[in-house]
């Protein structure tokens, strides 16, 4: 089940609309320790800002992911260990 969603997430980072990887890193986030949550939220990040690096250019999805991950440990550590 984690390696499925992990191909949700990277394949949604190519080619799907950019709520899915959304749901793929929430959805890792919540039942494990998800590592690959940061990285999915790198490659949306990498396809989809602008070529060149600027202040301007905002890595949205690796903070949103960095968060994710961060705020629902907590959530993870009392619900499934």
């Amino acid at each position: 089940m984690r390696y499925l969603l992990v191909a949700i997430g990277v394949i949604g980072a190519l080619v799907a609309p950019p709520w899915v990887p959304v749901i793929a890193i929430v959805a890792l986030s919540v039942r494990w320790q998800a590592w690959e949550a940061p990285m999915i939220g790198l490659l949306v990040d990498f396809m989809w800002l602008p070529a060149g690096l600027s202040l301007a250019a905002i890595p949205y999805y690796t903070l949103l992911s960095l968060a994710i991950v961060w705020f629902l440990e907590p959530v993870r550590a009392r619900f499934f260990i």
